[in-house]
Formats: structure tokens, C-alpha cells, sequence
């Protein structure tokens, strides 16, 4: 069984630790619990190859194996798959677009976004 905070180099051995925890922040977010930063080494972040974990994130996302996003405190969080459905569940707003709209919490961009995509 892989100890949640052994170290990891690969981007393979990324997808099996996200895969395995279904939540990895890239940095520190809560206490005791790993984020990509604490388990991989500092050296291989932002040197642009194989083995930085920093280009790791959007790969993930674009093969589908998480989702990455600020969607906890506005840090930066992998969500595996598997985790996604109920991670976007718990934190949607449960009011209607209009609501949101209405409330203040849409821009009027979006909104008319939302509005063309309904549409169509």
C-alpha cells in the first residue's frame, strides 16, 4: 500500500498518488496532508521537462485524470475523477444562474455566456 506522503518523481507515479488520494493541493492547504509540493522534489519544479511537477497539472487535466482548479481557500488543487462529481457538487452555489446573477456573484459577461450556451 503507498504511504500518501512518500516522495514521487514521476508523472506516473503522480497520476497513482492522485488517483489513490482523489484530493492533492499543489502547495501545503491543510495540515498533515500531502500536497504535490511537499511530496515531490523541489528541485525538478518549473525546469520546463519531464519531471516537473509544475507542467504536471495541466497534463492531468487534459488526459481527464483530474480537474485543476481553485476551488478550496483560492489555492490550487488537483481532483481526481473520481472525486470530481462530489467536490463540484459540495461546493456549487445550490441558487439558480439568475440568483447568483442577481446576488452579485456573476459578472454580466457570464451570465450572457450562460444565457447563449442555455440558448443553444
Amino acid at each position: 500500500m503507498m504511504n500518501e506522503h512518500e516522495s514521487i518523481v514521476t508523472y506516473e507515479e503522480a497520476v497513482q498518488r492522485i488517483e489513490a488520494v482523489g484530493l492533492l493541493p499543489l502547495a501545503p492547504l491543510f495540515p498533515e496532508y500531502p500536497s504535490l509540493s511537499s511530496i515531490t522534489p523541489q528541485e525538478n519544479w518549473h525546469k520546463d521537462n519531464a519531471l516537473d511537477p509544475w507542467l504536471w497539472r495541466s497534463r492531468l487535466a487534459e488526459e481527464g485524470i483530474a480537474a485543476y482548479g481553485k476551488f478550496l481557500k483560492k489555492k490550487a488543487i488537483l481532483v481526481s475523477r473520481e472525486y470530481f462529481p462530489w467536490v463540484h457538487r459540495l461546493l456549487a452555489d445550490s441558487r439558480v444562474m439568475e440568483e447568483q446573477y442577481d446576488a452579485g456573484l456573476l459578472s454580466r459577461e457570464a451570465f450572457k455566456l450562460y444565457e447563449i450556451i442555455e440558448k443553444h
